[in-house]
């Protein structure tokens, strides 16, 4: 009996590794799937960062070609109010000579 008495304590301590070696694997396995999932969380970040700075840049080209293209047809227009004022003023010069 005493041997008996004996190996109960043993497979006790032997299933309580086994548990413990089960939990550890387990927890390791989680581990790894969770960085797996931060990892695809960070590649696709990476590619929205990536989509809006092109986004971005392309918004920031044609704000900048809408400018200069406003800013020429203000010139242009400034141009032809000023071609038209003197215009009159050229006609007053010559009625008078």
């Amino acid at each position: 009996m005493k041997n008996s008495e004996s190996q109960k304590p043993q497979q006790e301590i032997r299933c309580l590794e086994e548990t413990i070696t089960a939990l550890c694997a387990a927890l390791e396995e989680q581990q790894l799937e969770c960085e797996r999932r931060v990892q695809s969380c960070r590649q696709a970040s990476s590619e929205q960062i990536r989509q809006l700075q092109d986004t971005i840049d392309r918004m920031r080209i044609k704000l900048e070609e809408e400018f200069y293209s406003r800013e020429a047809h203000v010139r242009e227009v400034m141009q032809t109010l000023s071609d038209q004022s003197q215009k009159p003023q050229q006609t007053v010069i010559t009625l008078r000579a």
